[in-house]
């Protein structure tokens, strides 16, 4: 009787709701169907970048259970430095999978990332069905318009060629900014206010790139649509909500997005973006392969894939056909149904947005040149079809209406998801991967660029003894090259690094050790140190082994720094470059003030609990630094020496910039923490504050309406 009773109370409270649980349903199932690459819940498709965001969701989930909240460190990446992959990147995908990780999940972080895409499918196709639903007053145009988005090629791309978790995300999300945007300009209601700041929100933490170039695409048509209504009943007024909840989500999301802009130029990711032009990229979108009615690579190879395996970017032919149909009734003379000429301005404004998002990803003119600098962060152009889909989306269920009027039945309902799933099936790749859930949990790390493009790079500013110099120019780049360096430590010959002068009480010597490729090398060769440009000591190279101290000292000065080059003076077997493995290359002989306890003597005595990095460490009268095993990042980290809040200053650790500190001989108790910049915390915190307390009063508001 109870069971019955439940059962009762519960269909009478979804009834109202019947309908949008229908669409959901067919929507989940198809989201299911197209993920169908990815079925194996032990063997990672596609690789290899869906392992390092499946290493994210198990660090994430880690850094929850620390008390991490919001997610800022990866705790295990980069030697469990507290690397803020989070804080720099993307947090709410992340969170999401962690949460899922640990209460769905426990066991497999491969089924709680599929269920994030999932559910991102499931809340895009909803939100595009909405906002269609409310343009075309078509129910069966609006669904077809859902299928269309979630089978578009490039979101197929992203989850399965490309591995593109977090923008997948982002794309997900994309709808429900669109959706909440216009119903805010339409009705002015402050729920969709504050809906519209919440996704603005969530957009802004899951992916930069979309956020920035939807807000462009968001301004296209907004622009549009005002040059369409100006004289038509357009008010100023109108223009205020939407304008108010952008505001809003900006400063939800303050203490993620201020860090990005204020550290930017000097991360490494900083130089990539701003030195590489997106125009670069267009050999992936060529006008053919756009196009095209199936799955193609841009460019013919051996084994008639893409250097990225299936990574075949295009519009649809869908879509194509939805442009073609809208744009021939819209010139032509024929009557459109009211409904539609209601909505015309966003009818024509969607018409915009696409052929401007088709344009950028193909243009053969390079007018990426013509913009600011900070447009080059989409990086690939292929990264604009995601506003050819949202308004070829639309302009799918504008065309199911324009052609067939008031017949639309469940017969076009089916004959419409049947044309649209295989028109895009070719866009589902075969599943190719030995890679592993098991191999993976064994050591879940993001790797590659993605453990470099956050590294805070400073220069060095102060000689220091015990320090390990670095291998790579101060300018270097993210990337593979750059990942090998950082794990294999090759010394970089021919290249000049600059350090600062020392002490005249001091008599520095570079100690280096390392391992040589003796087999390479022919007949005799020596290793030269210069200083700029004139040797002053050199090192022959006649066993594997090298170990060697230089008289730095000793080094000829022309300036206010020193230009130190190791030149290999003879040739190899192979005419490459000789490979010298560094285990060793720091300073000795300074003075105490200047040396450092460096971090794989300080890391033995330090242990994380909580988000804390908790140390106790003796000095002597011999070194004054300490070099801790936490990453360096200004104005973002809490240090306390026996609990005094103290500063810090970095100090190089190879390529690493480490917390230092100055402390007196003794032993310390220190206590490290990374909380981001404390005034955009506190901002976001004021912000959060307001948007809860005017969503329990809006709450407590319809309570009362609805009593009353």
């Amino acid at each position: 009787m109870k069971i019955w009773k439940l059962y009762h109370t519960v269909t009478t409270f979804l009834q109202p709701y019947n309908t949008n649980l229908l669409i959901l349903s067919l929507y989940g199932v198809i989201a299911i169907g197209l993920m169908g690459p990815m079925a194996s819940s032990e063997v990672i498709f596609p690789y290899p970048d869906p392992q390092s965001h499946i290493g994210y969701v198990h660090q994430a989930r880690i850094a929850l259970e620390e008390g991490q909240f919001p997610l800022r460190v990866a705790p295990v990446e980069n030697h469990g430095w507290r690397y803020p992959g989070f804080q720099f990147y993307s947090q709410f995908p992340y969170l999401f999978g962690a949460l899922l990780y640990k209460f769905i999940t426990p066991s497999n972080p491969y089924d709680a990332y599929k269920l994030v895409i999932w559910t991102s499918s499931l809340v895009g196709a909803f939100y595009i069905y909405r906002l269609s639903l409310w343009l075309i007053d078509s129910q069966t145009g609006a669904i077809l318009a859902g299928i269309s988005y979630i089978s578009a090629p490039y979101f197929l791309n992203n989850i399965h060629a490309r591995g593109a978790f977090t923008e997948a995300i982002a794309q997900g999300i994309l709808p429900v900014v669109l959706y909440y945007t216009i119903q805010c300009y339409a009705t002015g209601k402050r729920r969709y206010l504050l809906m519209s700041s919440l996704s603005w929100f969530l957009l802004a933490t899951t992916h930069i790139i979309t956020f920035i170039y939807t807000t462009l695409a968001i301004g296209i048509l907004s622009f549009i649509v005002f040059l369409k209504t100006r004289k038509t009943g357009f008010q100023w007024s109108q223009l205020l909500p939407p304008v108010i909840a952008y505001g809003l989500g900006l400063l939800l999301a303050f203490y993620f997005l201020v860090p990005v802009v204020l550290m930017s130029s000097n991360l490494a990711v900083g130089k990539q973006v701003g030195g590489s032009n997106p125009f670069d990229s267009r050999w992936y979108t060529p006008l053919s392969t756009l196009i095209s009615p199936t799955s193609l690579p841009p460019a013919p190879s051996e084994t008639g894939f893409a250097p990225t395996y299936g990574l075949h970017p295009a519009v649809g032919w869908i879509f194509l056909a939805a442009w073609g149909v809208v744009i021939y009734y819209h010139c032509s003379s024929r009557r459109v149904p009211y409904k539609l000429q209601s909505t015309q301005p966003y009818l024509i404004g969607s018409l915009w947005v696409f052929l401007i998002a088709f344009f950028a990803t193909w243009s053969p003119i390079d007018f990426w040149r013509l913009l600011p600098r900070q447009l080059w962060v989409t990086q690939f152009t292929f990264r604009i079809l995601t506003h050819v889909m949202w308004s070829g989306a639309l302009l799918t269920g504008y065309a199911v209406v324009l052609i067939f009027r008031q017949r639309l039945d469940r017969r076009h309902l089916v004959i419409g998801i049947l044309v649209i799933l295989i028109a895009n099936r070719p866009w589902l790749p075969i599943p190719r991967s030995t890679a592993t859930v098991a191999d993976l949990i064994k050591e879940p790390l993001f790797r590659y660029s993605g453990a470099l493009d956050y590294l805070y790079r400073a220069p060095i500013t102060t000689l220091y003894g015990g320090a390990e110099l670095r291998l790579l120019p101060v300018d270097w780049l993210p990337g593979y090259a750059t990942w090998d360096v950082f794990v294999n430590s090759p010394l970089l010959l021919g290249a000049e690094f600059r350090y600062p002068l020392w002490q005249d009480n001091e008599k520095p010597i570079l100690h280096l050790q390392g391992k040589v490729n003796i087999d390479n090398i022919k007949d005799t060769a020596s290793l030269e140190i210069q200083s700029d440009g004139r040797p002053f000591d050199e090192i022959p190279l006649t066993s594997r082994a090298l170990n060697w101290a230089i008289p730095v000292y000793k080094a000829p000065i022309f300036g206010k720094d020193l230009g130190l080059k190791f030149v290999f003076k003879g040739s190899t077997n192979d005419g490459q470059m000789l490979k010298i493995q560094v285990n060793q290359l720091s300073f000795e002989g300074m003075s105490p003030a200047r040396m450092v306890i460096p971090v794989f003597v300080t890391q033995n005595s330090c242990f994380q609990k909580g988000i804390s990095t908790l140390c106790e460490i003796t000095l002597n009268q011999d070194a004054q630094i300490v070099q801790l095993p936490v990453l360096y990042y200004p104005h973002m980290l809490k240090v306390w020496v026996d609990n005094q809040l103290i500063q810090y200053f970095p100090v190089n650790h190879r390529d690493h910039n480490l917390v230092g500190l100055n402390l007196k001989p003794g032993t310390h108790k220190i206590r490290v923490t990374f909380h981001g910049l404390a005034w955009t915390n506190w901002i976001s915190g004021l912000a959060w504050l307001g948007f809860v307390l005017t969503s329990i009063t809006l709450f407590i508001e319809k309570k009362l309406k609805i009593s009353s």
